[in-house]
């Protein structure tokens, strides 16, 4: 891990929020999501995070990068540009085009290529898993996943690709939390409830959450 790189993505504005909250209107939460898109508007920083993913696909001789919509896809560029490879971006499940016919698959074609799937982040896999089944109707060969943020160890239950397919990030969320501490981003008290929280899966009738209301710098 890059402890000065991690660094810079804790510091950017808005990435790190105290204050509780909900994913996707049900699961408690003792922060607010990452805001990991955030991150992509320092052009240079942008860059720095795009390096170990060009590294990594020239490890495993990629010939396209694809970005997932939407949080991946300007990654996804910043890494192709860094690795000199072609680029696509997949659609989210679901997606209504246009067109009778919208492709799932925008930009290089992938068909019989070795691709790296690139996204903001990877937690359960839900979202990684259904791009990957879209890249396989196309015909690519996933052969990985590179995240800026593995929330993984924190998640309650992770998914069949997600613990199958090799995924390199630039940090777990564990670590950007820790950095965004050391920076003083999250006062100690809220990050040591935070992570009680997030690692032992807090019920939502746990009293415990009332500390974190009440703890400074958690609102």
């Amino acid at each position: 891990m890059n402890s000065a790189l991690v660094a810079r993505l804790a510091t950017v504005p808005g990435l790190v929020r105290a204050g509780i909250s909900h994913w996707d209107m049900k699961t408690r939460l003792p922060l607010h999501p990452l805001s990991v898109e955030t991150a992509y508007g320092d052009p240079r920083l942008l860059h720095d995070l795009a390096v170990p993913g060009a590294t990594f696909a020239e490890r495993l001789g990629v010939e396209v990068i694809v970005g997932a919509e939407t949080g991946g896809i300007p990654l996804a560029a910043a890494v192709a540009l860094a690795a000199d490879l072609p680029s696509a971006f997949v659609r989210k499940p679901g997606y209504v085009g246009h067109e009778d016919h919208e492709p799932r698959i925008r930009g290089a074609a992938v068909a019989g290529r070795r691709v790296l799937l690139v996204d903001d982040a990877v937690a359960q896999g839900t979202a990684l898993e259904a791009f990957a089944a879209e890249l396989r109707a196309e015909g690519a060969i996933l052969v990985a996943a590179f995240t800026v943020v593995d929330m993984r160890a924190v998640a309650g239950s992770v998914t069949p690709t997600a613990r199958r397919l090799p995924i390199e990030s630039i940090a777990t969320y564990l670590d950007v939390l820790s950095a965004a501490t050391e920076q003083g981003v999250l006062e100690p008290k809220v990050h040591q409830l935070a992570v009680d929280a997030l690692v032992n899966h807090w019920p939502d009738n746990d009293p415990r959450w009332n500390l974190l209301v009440t703890t400074p710098n958690a609102a």
